[in-house]
C-alpha cells in the first residue's frame, strides 16, 4: 500500500485498519520497528491548540496526552491533567472558563486543555490511542524521552518504534 493521497483523521471509522495496512507496507524496510513519523504522515494530529483552565469539571472531558498515557501505560502524569475538548465546545466555553498562563508546577486546580476538531468522547479506545499518540510533537518527544516508551507500549500492535532520531537536513 502506497502512501494515500491525503492524511486521515483519527475519528475516521476505519483509521485502525488503514493504519495497520499502511504500516504493514513499510515493515520490511526497518529492522528496529516502523518509525513513528511514518504513522504521523498518515494520521493528522488532532491537537489544534492548547489552553490552560482553572477548576475544570473533569468528568465532562476525555483524558488525553500524558493523562491518557498515565491511565494506559507506565508513564506517570503530572499535577495538571490533560483533557480534550472539541472546537465547538471551546467556542461555547472559552468565555466561561478561567484561563491561566502562569501557574506553579504543583497546582492541581489547573488543567491542560487540548482543543481538537472533533469530540474525543465519540472515539473508540483504539482511535483515541492513535489520536493521542500522533498529538505529540517531535519537540515534546525530544524533551521527554519517556513518552517514546509509553507510545511504544500503547501502539505495540502496530509495530511502532517511537524512538527520537535526529534528522539531518542539508
Amino acid at each position: 500500500m502506497d502512501h494515500p493521497n491525503e492524511v486521515i483523521m483519527a475519528d475516521n471509522p476505519n483509521v485502525c485498519l488503514l493504519a495497520k495496512k499502511f504500516l504493514n507496507s513499510f515493515c520490511w524496510r526497518f529492522e528496529k520497528g516502523i518509525p513513528f513519523y511514518i504513522l504521523k504522515s498518515l494520521i493528522s494530529s488532532p491537537r489544534l491548540f492548547d489552553v490552560c483552565w482553572r477548576e475544570v469539571e473533569a468528568e465532562n472531558y476525555v483524558a488525553v496526552g500524558d493523562s491518557f498515557l498515565d491511565q494506559h501505560t507506565m508513564l506517570a502524569d503530572g499535577r495538571q491533567k490533560t483533557y480534550a475538548i472539541s472546537l465547538e465546545q471551546w467556542v461555547r466555553l472559552k468565555n466561561e472558563c478561567i484561563s491561566v498562563s502562569d501557574y506553579q508546577w504543583d497546582d492541581d486546580t489547573v488543567s491542560k486543555i487540548q482543543v481538537w476538531p472533533y469530540d474525543a468522547r465519540y472515539l473508540s479506545f483504539d482511535q483515541l490511542a492513535l489520536a493521542v499518540a500522533v498529538s505529540y510533537t517531535e519537540m515534546e518527544l525530544l524533551a521527554e524521552p519517556r513518552l517514546c516508551g509509553a507510545i511504544n507500549d500503547l501502539l505495540s500492535e502496530y509495530g511502532i518504534e517511537s524512538y527520537w532520531e535526529p534528522r539531518i537536513y542539508g
